[in-house]
């Protein structure tokens, strides 16, 4: 949805957004709804402030055994939105914490569509696991080490790392 700053200003400050949009990359597949509270005060001419909150419920899949995972999401963020254009940067510029939470805009518009989507990347976790010891699948035969114990690592014997089962039980 697109948010109109100085008409947000003028008309109504507080801002619930439900939204459900697909976030995907070359790892998951999201599906997500979110809901979100946006609250923009302006500051100086051109200058905004945009705090706000979102709780999300994403359908992902474990790493590890791909079995579908529900993850609860709620987070707070914040942006001072400038309506000017970005400075040029030295190339060595070290970023301040405060100069993250900047987002320059060529008009006073924004999407709460890529704010959340960005939030929301920015919340999830950097890997989804169903439960915390999660065995995978089997690398050979796919079978879900969760719920079935395979034969495979028993039985392959023509494996280049066999040797090294052989001199285990050696060992012992």
């Amino acid at each position: 949805m697109e948010i109109l700053l100085t008409e947000s200003i003028a008309n109504k400050k507080n801002l619930t957004i439900n939204e459900s949009f697909t976030i995907s990359d070359s790892y998951h597949l999201l599906g997500v709804d979110v809901d979100a509270d946006f609250l923009i005060s302006q500051e100086k001419a051109d200058v905004y402030s945009l705090k706000g909150s979102f709780k999300a419920m994403v359908d992902s899949s474990c790493d590890r055994c791909g079995k579908t995972v529900k993850l609860k999401v709620d987070e707070h963020f914040f942006y001072q939105l400038r309506v000017e254009e970005e400075p040029q940067m030295v190339s060595d510029y070290n970023c301040s914490d405060e100069d993250c939470d900047v987002v320059y805009l060529s008009e006073p518009v924004i999407d709460s569509n890529d704010i959340l989507k960005e939030q929301l990347l920015l919340a999830l976790p950097a890997s989804v696991l169903c439960v915390e010891k999660c065995k995978g699948l089997c690398d050979r035969c796919g079978v879900n080490l969760n719920e079935k114990q395979c034969k495979c690592r028993e039985t392959n014997e023509n494996s280049p790392f066999a040797i090294l089962k052989q001199l285990q039980k050696q060992k012992n």
